[in-house]
């Protein structure tokens, strides 16, 4: 054999860029599903980059040094990364379909939110959140920020502001959502992206559906300085006789200039959730 394990050396390389991949992408802040995509999307280049290497080596009719590997390793992988990015803009990924709550909201759901001794409750859907004693219903934001979401049935936002105007407080709540994975994940995934657009800097965007925990947690510094961090929890359908009130998914965002301000909002928002085993 001219080039000794060409294989090896060639699958070693690949190793020495696909580790950092994984470093890099598993710190982002992304939740673990959204890294692991990430990191897969990026490991294919370095992985077929080891392969032709390899394969390269193995018919090479003169012995290769390292530095001829490390070369050759470099080129292809840059010239994969080059045609998987060329082939991702000649056939873009089909984007999700516009998740639609498939419940509207009643007149009486939209008015029985209140705002009682520094608590927000809810007496249809009944989460809590404790919000403070500097802050009330905004009507003006609350009906501007409705009208946006005209085309969205099913959804409804309450929007709750201090003294001075500087922070805001805002509950959305999408009827009809919460007990399925699929749709948890579009809906935070469609919110994580319109926040993410006018971000500066990523803080947090991590995603947990399990038995013991099924939350949506966002963090941005927008480019005017300020801060909003955001909040998601889904409901099962709750039994509350006479009838089943569907499940929903509500959500808390919080407008700052502050990093850590208004946390316990978001972190005290209580939403019922019966055992998915019990359905």
């Amino acid at each position: 054999m001219v080039n000794n394990r060409p294989f090896l050396k060639g699958m070693g390389l690949a190793l020495g860029v696909i580790v950092p991949i994984i470093a890099v992408t598993a710190s982002s802040g992304s939740d673990a599903t959204s890294a692991g995509e990430r990191a897969g999307e990026l490991a294919v280049a370095p992985l077929l980059g080891g392969l032709v290497v390899g394969v390269w080596a193995k018919i090479a009719t003169h012995p290769w040094r390292w530095v001829d590997y490390v070369l050759r390793f470099a080129i292809c992988t840059i010239v994969l990364f080059g045609v998987n990015a060329f082939g991702r803009s000649l056939f873009p990924a089909a984007p999700p379909p516009p998740l639609v709550p498939a419940v509207d909201l009643t007149e009486a759901e939209k008015q029985n939110l209140s705002v009682i001794g520094g608590w927000v409750r809810h007496s249809t859907f009944s989460f809590t959140l404790p919000v403070g004693d500097k802050f009330g219903l905004a009507p003006g934001l609350q009906s501007e920020m409705n009208q946006r979401r005209a085309s969205l049935p099913g959804t409804f936002v309450w929007a709750l502001a201090n003294d001075g105007g500087d922070r805001i407080i805002t509950v959305f709540v999408a009827k009809g959502l919460g007990d399925d994975e699929p749709a948890f994940r579009g809906l935070t995934h469609a919110i994580g992206t319109s926040t993410g657009k006018q971000a500066s800097r990523v803080l947090e965007d991590t995603v947990r559906w399990d038995r013991r925990a099924r939350e949506f947690r966002h963090g941005v510094r927008l480019f005017s300085g300020l801060y909003v961090r955001t909040r998601c929890l889904p409901s099962s359908s709750t039994w509350n006789a006479p009838y089943i009130n569907p499940s929903y998914i509500v959500c808390v965002q919080t407008l700052s200039p502050d990093s850590a301000d208004l946390d316990d909002a978001r972190l005290h928002l209580k939403v019922p959730w019966r055992d998915p085993l019990w359905r």
